[in-house]
């Protein structure tokens, strides 16, 4: 443990701190800027693509369906955070029973005949969890300069689970994706009342991280998640300051458009969202109700044009997703 910590404290003390440039004014105020369109787009259709899916908790037979029940509220919170609407949670139930969804799922399923008034269906399945308590005997330490350091004793709790998340198009149920994932966590407390480490409420705490640790913005699960259920707004004009260019964007907070938030920017070409560039939601100032103000790189800047799509990526940035990518590097 000591030495993952000083590994965490050095991959911390490596992150560069870049200095603000020029503060930016609100960029409604300032002129527009001529940009290219991408072929068929004429810039009167500015209705955003607000996905409607069910999330429909898978079934496994030795899984608790309470702990299904939380891996999908991981999920529903992840759809809604990307601007997507899910569907309520009967529609999910009745969906479950129409398919017959077993413990191995099938790829012969017919079209779904319920409401098809989602999108896709997401199924997320835990397959697997462990965990248990080790108990650790107080001692003591002394120092080099003769200081003495008395530890007490704890009991240490660690959790593991395994998870499989589906998506579906619907009616059709064909599969679109599939991926597992894994989550892992631990915790500790320090004169536990016996040395059997079986408290209940201990378990309970260190299974809930473990399930929410299964998918964590930035992960490249959690990105290829968001690339299928969340908001598509489109790049509807551009701004320039200071030399540079902001391209506006029809997302705005009602569809999941937050301050500093990572976007990617695609083009559909035949069917595909095929990436173009990855930028940044601006500052407070510029995210409003229903458009957005975004910024990216100046080389890659003078290749996009208004109509191409704009997706929250479910990408992390910051000192935060710095220390969570180095924690699960050690792992």
């Amino acid at each position: 443990m000591k030495k993952s910590i000083k590994t965490i404290a050095l991959v911390a003390s490596s992150i560069m701190v870049v200095g603000c440039g020029s503060t930016q004014p609100p960029m409604p105020t300032l002129p527009s800027v001529n940009i290219a369109s991408i072929a068929g787009y004429n810039g009167d259709k500015f209705d955003i693509k607000n996905s409607k899916i069910i999330v429909a908790p898978g079934v496994k037979f030795n899984i608790p369906e309470h702990m299904q029940t939380r891996f999908a509220n991981e999920i529903i919170t992840i759809i809604g955070d990307s601007g997507s609407e899910v569907i309520d949670r009967k529609m999910a139930s009745r969906f479950i029973d129409e398919i017959q969804l077993k413990e191995n799922l099938s790829e012969n399923y017919q079209a779904y005949e319920g409401p098809v008034e989602a999108k896709f269906a997401v199924i997320p399945t835990i397959t697997d969890i462990s965990y248990g308590g080790e108990y650790e005997k107080s001692y003591s330490t002394t120092s080099k300069k003769g200081k003495t350091t008395y530890h007490a004793a704890e009991c240490d709790y660690t959790a593991k689970t395994k998870a499989n998340v589906q998506i579906r198009e619907l009616p059709s149920m064909k599969q679109i994706m599939s991926f597992n994932v894994e989550g892992r966590a631990s915790s500790s407390k320090e004169n536990p009342p016996s040395s059997s480490c079986k408290e209940q409420s201990m378990y309970n705490g260190v299974v809930a991280s473990a399930i929410g640790d299964l998918l964590e913005k930035g992960d490249d699960d959690y990105i290829t998640l968001s690339k299928y259920v969340g908001s598509q707004g489109v790049i509807t004009g551009a701004k320039s300051f200071d030399g540079d260019l902001y391209f506006e964007t029809n997302l705005g907070r009602l569809h999941g458009a937050k301050e500093k938030a990572q976007v990617a920017i695609y083009q559909d070409i035949d069917g595909e969202l095929v990436l173009i560039a990855e930028g940044e939601m601006m500052e407070a100032k510029n995210v409003l109700r229903k458009k957005s103000y975004i910024e990216v790189d100046s080389d890659v800047a003078p290749t996009l044009k208004r109509g191409m799509i704009v997706m929250l990526s479910g990408k992390c940035s910051g000192y935060m997703c710095s220390i969570n990518s180095a924690i699960k590097s050690i792992r």
